[in-house]
């Protein structure tokens, strides 16, 4: 689902354009400059702010279409993205840290075991940021 902010400005050759717009399918975010025309895309590539705006979409899509519509969509989504990655890392480290399985490993030079055992901490770990950062 594309959403346009209510402000529009008139583009030679291509018309009447949303000054910001999202794409939650793409994870465009796309802004027109009102004085000069010029177009920015700016794609978003991790799945979690793909989840983040699907959810938004269904949940709570007034707030994403405030966002668009003041013109802050393309901050937000820049600083969700930097605090969930930042987040993810440091709850995967303290997951590690805390397992005595992975530290066992570790310790053996059991690299399969401690893959292995490093997955399952990574998955819980984007469990719990997800519901706490993406599901909101």
């Amino acid at each position: 689902m594309i959403f346009k902010s209510k402000e529009l400005v008139n583009v030679p050759d291509r018309g009447e354009m949303p000054v910001w717009s999202v794409d939650t399918d793409t994870q465009t975010v796309t802004h027109v400059h009102p004085k000069t025309f010029k177009t920015e895309e700016h794609r978003f590539f991790r799945d979690y702010i793909r989840y983040h705006l699907h959810y938004s979409e269904e949940e709570n899509p007034e707030r994403l279409q405030r966002l668009v519509d003041n013109g802050e969509i393309f901050q937000y989504l820049s600083d969700l993205d930097n605090r969930v990655f930042d987040a993810l890392d440091s709850q995967e480290e303290l997951l590690k840290a805390n397992s005595r399985e992975f530290q066992e490993a570790h310790e053996k030079g059991d690299i399969v075991t401690e893959g292995a055992i490093g997955n399952l901490l990574q998955q819980q770990a984007r469990e719990s940021v997800f519901e706490a950062m993406i599901y909101v």
